[in-house]
């Protein structure tokens, strides 16, 4: 029976087909729902110029005295860096610090390791200064001082809360 057989393997390919669109719709509800609040859809320039400023200040923090600083402590604390808890005290929210860190060391982890490990007699704000105006580029032309006015948004639990600096917590 030649349409029988023709009948099963439409209903199989059918079946296919359903369980490959559910899947799909599982995946994307899924993909929603871990998303992370907060996080920006775009790195902006300002957003990758704090980033560099903090990861460099944060790196130094982390590996101790230029003395006695190595490579393999810095390349240690590079793998750590993008978490949201070395971010809390800086200009932009963490989960934007977190996401334009993972942009911006994906693109200059090397300049920065590098710069950290031979930091020498150079203060912090001289590393960063090297880093982030000089080696990466990524300050040239940013002013964080106007960059980072505006309300003050608030997070917690990784979720913004609140309107802004005068709505009481």
């Amino acid at each position: 029976r030649p349409s029988s057989k023709r009948s099963d393997q439409c209903s199989m390919a059918m079946q296919r087909f359903v369980l490959s669109v559910l899947a799909l719709v599982l995946l994307v509800t899924f993909a929603s729902v871990l998303a992370q609040p907060g996080m920006p859809k775009k790195v902006k320039k300002e957003h990758k110029c704090s980033v560099c400023k903090a990861v460099v200040k944060e790196l130094i923090k982390k590996t101790g005295p230029a003395k006695k600083r190595t490579e393999s402590k810095v390349i240690e604390a590079v793998d750590d860096i993008c978490e949201f808890e070395n971010f809390r005290v800086y200009e932009f929210p963490p989960p934007v610090m977190v996401k334009a860190c993972g942009v911006f060391m994906g693109d200059h982890e090397d300049a920065v390791s590098e710069a950290v490990t031979k930091q020498g007699t150079k203060t912090e704000d001289e590393v960063a200064d090297e880093v982030c105006m000089k080696r990466t580029k990524v300050c040239k032309g940013i002013n964080l001082d106007e960059a980072s006015k505006g309300p003050t948004q608030v997070y917690m639990d990784n979720s913004p809360i609140g309107g802004g600096d005068d709505e009481e917590l």
